[in-house]
């Protein structure tokens, strides 16, 4: 498989029909639209955020005995972002987490590819607007479960700010991340863990090799 090397951009200049790069619409500005973009992608990269919940990437949830576990169910939390220019001072982002069938099976698989998803407000504020401002989504990062499988699996397990900064990668060059590994035909136990960018017209870039790990 053939993969060409992506440069990050910080200018956020992805198309704008780009599925991941979505314009925000109504009387939004494009220093507001910038703005917002910035901001998420400094919180991602800092490693935290302040909503996220126990156990990002996924959610720590308590049993009848007490016993803190990985729950893989999906959900949704909400991020304050600044905005001087507004009435409310601000506007919000939404982190989402899902799984590949979670619409279709109560319970996830261990085949289930693994989904984070950013998004930021689309804003149309004209009078006859009601129910919630529609959400764009502006950043969305992938596992490949057979990643889970693996020492680096843990790592995404214990550290948030993998996918976090994975995040930020997708938001600033505009591109679906997928974290999965590299083919190859005797692996001897090591497998090699990648970063593949995908554009809304089909290039795969790579972005980034994070190394070679054995199974867990």
């Amino acid at each position: 498989m053939q993969y060409y090397y992506a440069r990050r951009n910080l200018d956020f200049s992805s198309p704008s029909s780009s599925p991941l790069e979505s314009p925000v619409y109504g009387i939004v500005t494009p220093d507001e639209q910038l703005d917002t973009k910035v901001q998420l992608r400094n919180r991602l990269n800092s490693g935290r955020l302040s909503n996220m919940p126990s156990g990002f990437p996924f959610r720590h949830v308590m049993d009848s005995r007490g016993t803190t576990h990985i729950s893989y169910d999906p959900y949704e939390f909400r991020e304050e972002l600044r905005a001087d220019s507004r009435c409310n001072g601000h506007f919000a982002a939404y982190i989402s987490f899902t799984t590949a069938a979670a619409e279709s099976r109560p319970t996830r698989s261990k085949k289930d590819w693994l989904s984070w998803t950013a998004h930021l407000p689309k804003l149309d504020l004209r009078p006859y607007s009601r129910g919630p401002s529609p959400k764009v989504p502006v950043a969305h990062v992938r596992v490949d479960p057979r990643v889970l499988n693996t020492v680096y699996g843990k790592y995404i397990e214990r550290d948030p700010r993998i996918i976090l900064r994975a995040l930020s990668i997708s938001l600033e060059l505009g591109l679906l991340v997928t974290i999965t590994l590299e083919d190859c035909g005797n692996c001897s136990g090591l497998y090699s863990v990648i970063y593949i960018g995908t554009a809304n017209n089909g290039h795969r870039s790579l972005l980034h090799t994070a190394g070679s790990f054995g199974d867990r």
